[in-house]
């Protein structure tokens, strides 16, 4: 029996039916004022999360890293700076030789502008197969889209079934990517040009195929004070829109390289 120096009072829990209109996205950067620190490549970290006042409870992740080209005078070297899985990207983007993304990847823009990539999605595996982090994934980039003239990403699982190979499951993520307008570039590399409507034509057809999803949430006090906790997920799916591919395909946690 605890004695009434270590009782402590039960949390509260609670139990939410939720949808995609009660999810915010929160984003942070970085910005060095240190002469000797490069920013020509900005890191941003976008949070999904469950509305409460604000950003509630924490469910899945972004990365993203953004490529000045008026600062960053080599891309390449940049990018392997900062992890094997950008540099694999850039050397499929940029030209080795000249400063800027490759002349066939240039010519097929319709815009010029800084480069975006897609480094990692992550998402709660109790959300996953239902399509939520490529629909969040095209609501963070619609963000970005100004000044950008081309998005790149390496679809690739976060986790391996041990069964399928992994050629098999980077189609099948390409395939879930395509719905926002990415296309096979080079390497293994798939791009977007947000200068053309087909990120604002998936984003509203993600949208309006999950806008009848619910997921019930049940949510647990933290102990320190700060928040909710989630504890358990459970999909109340709709009948009406189900998710277009078989539920063994999770394109919604991706790794970029």
């Amino acid at each position: 029996m605890d004695s009434p120096h270590t009782r402590t009072a039960p949390l509260d829990e609670c139990t939410v039916d939720a949808g995609i209109d009660d999810i915010i996205l929160s984003y942070s950067s970085n910005y060095w004022i240190a002469p000797h620190l490069d920013d020509a490549v900005q890191q941003w970290d976008i949070g999904m999360h469950l509305a409460e006042e604000g950003p509630g409870p924490q469910f899945g992740s972004i990365r993203l890293h953004l490529v000045d080209h008026n600062r960053c005078l080599d891309p390449i070297a940049a990018l392997d700076a900062l992890s094997q899985d950008l540099y694999t990207i850039g050397q499929a983007l940029f030209d080795p030789t000249l400063p800027g993304v490759r002349q066939d990847l240039w010519d097929r823009l319709s815009c010029p502008g800084n480069t975006l990539i897609v480094d990692s999605v992550t998402i709660d595996r109790r959300l996953r197969g239902h399509g939520l982090g490529v629909f969040l994934t095209g609501m963070a980039l619609d963000y970005f889209t100004s000044g950008t003239g081309v998005v790149a990403l390496f679809p690739g699982p976060l986790e391996h079934d041990g069964q399928t190979p992994t050629e098999e499951a980077c189609s099948r993520l390409g395939r879930a990517w395509s719905r926002l307008g990415f296309t096979p570039y080079r390497d293994g590399v798939w791009v977007l040009d947000p200068g053309l409507t087909t990120l604002d034509q998936g984003i509203a057809a993600e949208q309006q195929r999950l806008a009848g999803h619910r997921w019930r949430i049940a949510l647990r006090e933290n102990p320190n004070g700060w928040g909710s906790d989630i504890t358990g997920i459970t999909a109340l799916m709709d009948k009406a829109n189900p998710w277009p591919r078989p539920p063994t395909t999770h394109p919604s946690p991706v790794r970029t390289g």
